[in-house]
């Protein structure tokens, strides 16, 4: 608890999130493609980082987990900000990811019912669910990020990219 009272430490996770996105995205996509993304801070902070991570041009693969990759050079061209009152794709997205959290609340006995979460859930497969949730079954978190390259990622990171933005 200490630590997040720190003010070096950084619980914003909007960077996590966008990259577990592009790794997504990048499996998914077979051409270039783009992120139009809702006006953010947090996500204006990470521009640099964001540019770094698109203009990157070396050849290299980190393996973060049984399902999970990030692959140099990305297909990913550009990641824009939008307002999302003017974007059909990003009002659609809040939708769909609100229905997502309450279909997950639901379906963990955190929510008020209402929305069928197994019905929302059939609607998509696997592999179009990013799932950031905590998971208490260490064995198998151990067995699905085994041989993972995450601290080889890091320090490639640390040696080459942009410098990780400061908090504000």
């Amino acid at each position: 608890m200490t630590a997040i009272a720190n003010p070096g430490v950084d619980t914003d996770i909007a960077f996590v999130v966008l990259q577990s996105l592009i790794s997504r995205l990048e499996v998914m996509s077979a051409s270039a493609y783009r992120i139009e993304h809702d006006q953010s801070k947090n996500v204006t902070r990470y521009h640099e980082l964001i540019r770094w991570l698109i203009g990157h041009q070396t050849d290299i693969e980190f393996r973060a987990s049984e399902i999970a990759s990030l692959k140099f050079p990305l297909k990913l061209s550009e990641v824009v900000q939008v307002d999302s009152k003017s974007s059909p794709a990003v009002q659609m997205a809040d939708v769909l990811i609100g229905a997502t959290i309450e279909a997950m609340n639901n379906l963990a006995g955190l929510g008020a019912g209402g929305l069928d979460a197994e019905a929302l859930l059939s609607l998509f497969s696997d592999d179009q669910i990013i799932s950031l949730g905590p998971s208490i079954d260490f064995e198998e978190s151990k067995r699905f990020r085994q041989g993972s390259q995450s601290s080889a990622m890091i320090d490639y990171f640390a040696a080459n990219a942009v410098p990780f933005p400061k908090r504000r």
